[in-house]
């Protein structure tokens, strides 16, 4: 998301312009629904290491595998 200034901007707009679509129609057809919406933060955390994009590489208990990072749910 963050490659360049060029991913940076596609990212943010769908971010702030998706959320506002949401809220919108939300006003318009359920008015009294509530939005929850996280952020980096709300996902990861302030982890004292770089978020990376694509793989990182995570040992526990012994063992050791590369994953995907941020996740890519089923």
């Amino acid at each position: 998301s963050m490659i360049d200034r060029e991913h940076a901007v596609l990212t943010q707009v769908n971010n702030v312009v998706g959320t506002l679509n949401i809220l919108y129609a939300m006003r318009q057809d359920f008015p009294d629904c509530h939005l929850v919406k996280l952020g980096t933060m709300g996902e990861y955390g302030t982890p004292n290491i770089d978020i990376e994009e694509g793989y990182i590489t995570i040992e526990h208990n012994g063992r050791k595998d590369p994953l995907p990072y941020p996740k890519q749910p089923g």
